[in-house]
């Protein structure tokens, strides 16, 4: 496909399959897909698509690291990444991983971007500036100096992007570089990723080309549509049995397949989801106005402020330090500080703010995993805790004995019957017998919900439990959570998904620099723009309306959001071309 009298295309795939595992699972069938040099792709598609699957393919990872099988033709910057070497096509390749800490290896920030120079034979008198430069475009470089063991999810998520960046590919994969980050920082990266492409010819009338007359092209795959800003120009969605539902110009793909994309759970931008759910006009006429506020105002609000029921998990004047629980080196400074906090039975808390602000270390220390002064009681006994990687609390073989894990050792007779539950409302039942490792990042997040939430935890700690999940798998996850607490339970949960936090929080606790700025219900936090702004909470679309519009005509946050999706639901109609079932 290439005639010699231009740059080969970033990516050029047909009659595509990939499966995986030694047992050759296939998971991507058939796809045909081109990527012309200066251009950009955005990949959307349910959880456990394939889209994961298609990066590590078109990065050598599969079959050269991770066993599978790769047919059909493929070619990377000319190159075809089965008869080359991952390190090889690295030179023409950066790579922005789903998890981020699985690709940072040295100790320090500003080491782990000359490494990525060093290793390519850059003129160490570049070095330095290219290295600052980087972490500038990608919002980190407060971060230069600091120790990559103790960057937050969503700080190792920017110096990842940074360190993909710093060499100047020719082509830039990201596998969901939002997933970890707050608001604020999902649309700054938005911004960046939007720049990316580089044509080699003049666009729009503005001279964008390189000086050298390179091209760099930019696939991305990505959830949270909305967060993103300007989206690539074109898209490819999968559906869930990783074949082509769509490919082609974004805005065309997206309103064309709206309903088979809503069927299969993805996430659409908001212009979109109103189209579909049967809105009037676009946002901002008056006649959507109208429509909207009737929709919201036939939902009931939830309940303003904490739950009635007993306190089961406290803090008084907790301080939470980085490292393991036991003796206070001298002289250490806490992460998070001077947090008083009760959580009810019957209450669901979400902790929201910006990034390395201290929500994931205040949850670990609730839960005992970090040293802390102060007092944490909980009159709950069992206190469950879902991590933000969940790869780190897998133990068993399949995914049935993980689930089944903590049943088995508490000695429940009902272990099956639970399980069998667990599996069915988090959607795994179809991967049952599979190896907890081969799946993708949000079916790996549904696991490890599956597993905490097994034997109904009276106190339940999850740090970003939608993270990398669809939007039907994220409504299930909210909705498991929301049950728990309206069981009796007390549930924490950070989370950088505003919608969500409004449709199913009692309270959100707002965390900033290690403390705790504020903790009130959904809609005061929510319309005071000065606490906003200190605590990064960018608002998505729809609530950025309620801000403007519905909050002066007395609509509640969180009746506003699930009504569009209780709307969004109606309007869609489930589809036999969506796929296998989840």
């Amino acid at each position: 496909m290439t005639d010699g009298s231009r740059a080969p295309h970033a990516v050029e795939a047909a009659h595509l399959d990939v499966a995986l595992g030694h047992r050759a699972r296939p998971v991507l069938h058939d796809v045909d897909v081109v990527v012309p040099a200066g251009t950009s792709l955005l990949v959307v598609g349910p959880s456990g698509s394939g889209k994961s699957t298609l990066v590590r393919a078109l990065v050598g990872v599969v079959p050269h690291t991770l066993p599978g099988v790769v047919r059909g033709h493929l070619r990377v910057a000319g190159t075809d990444p089965r008869e080359t070497t991952p390190a090889a096509l690295a030179a023409h390749v950066g790579l922005v991983q789903q998890r981020p800490g699985d690709q940072l290896c040295l100790a320090r920030v500003d080491d782990e971007l000359r490494f990525a120079l060093e290793n390519r034979g850059t003129d160490p008198a570049t070095v330095d500036a290219r290295s600052t430069a980087a972490l500038e475009s990608a919002g980190a470089a407060h971060l230069r100096d600091g120790p990559t063991h103790a960057l937050s999810g969503g700080e190792a998520q920017r110096v990842a992007l940074a360190a993909a960046l710093v060499a100047d590919p020719g082509l830039v994969v990201l596998d969901e570089p939002t997933a970890l980050l707050d608001p604020a920082a999902a649309h700054d990266v938005g911004t960046l990723v939007a720049g990316l492409a580089r044509p080699t010819t003049p666009v729009g009338g503005s001279d964008q080309r390189d000086p050298a007359g390179r091209a760099r092209s930019v696939v991305l795959v990505e959830h949270r549509l909305d967060e993103l800003g300007t989206l690539p120009a074109a898209t490819l969605a999968l559906d869930r049995g990783g074949r082509v539902l769509a490919h082609g110009p974004t805005e065309r793909v997206l309103r064309e397949h709206a309903g088979a994309l809503a069927a299969l759970g993805c996430r659409l931008p908001l212009a979109v989801r109103l189209e579909h759910a049967g809105a009037p006009a676009p946002l901002g006429d008056p006649a959507t106005d109208v429509w909207l506020v009737d929709l919201a105002r036939g939902t009931p609000a939830r309940r303003a402020g904490p739950a009635h029921g007993p306190v089961l998990l406290r803090a008084r004047g907790l301080g939470v330090l980085r490292g393991a629980p036991g003796r206070r080196r001298r002289g250490a400074r806490p992460v998070v500080r001077d947090v008083d906090l009760d959580v009810r039975a019957g209450e669901l808390l979400a902790v929201v703010g910006p990034n390395g602000g201290g929500k994931s270390t205040l949850l670990r220390g609730l839960a005992g995993l970090e040293r802390t002064t102060g007092v944490v009681t909980t009159d709950a006994g069992s206190v469950a805790l879902v991590l933000q990687d969940p790869e780190h609390q897998l133990l068993a073989r399949t995914v049935r004995e993980e689930v089944a894990w903590s049943a088995r050792r508490a000695r429940r007779p009902d272990v099956e019957a639970r399980t069998a539950r667990a599996l069915e409302r988090f959607g795994l039942a179809h991967v049952a017998d599979e190896s907890p490792y081969r799946l993708s990042g949000g079916e790996q997040r549904r696991l490890s919900l599956a597993a905490a939430t097994v034997l109904d935890p009276p106190v339940l700690l999850a740090d970003e439990p939608t993270s990398g999940l669809d939007r039907t798998q994220a409504a299930a996850v909210a909705r498991a959570l929301r049950d728990r607490a309206d069981a009796g339970g007390a549930v924490v949960v950070v989370t950088h998904d505003l919608a969500l936090a409004a449709a199913v929080a009692d309270r959100l606790a707002v965390v900033v620099d290690g403390r705790l700025a504020a903790v009130a219900p959904p809609p005061h936090v929510l319309a005071d723009d000065a606490l906003r702004a200190r605590a990064g909470l960018r608002l998505p679309p729809l609530l950025a309306w309620w801000s403007r519009v519905g909050r002066a005509r007395g609509v509640d946050p969180g009746a506003l959001v699930r009504a569009l999706d209780a709307a969004t639901d109606a309007a869609t109609v489930p589809a036999a071309f969506a796929g296998s079932p989840p």
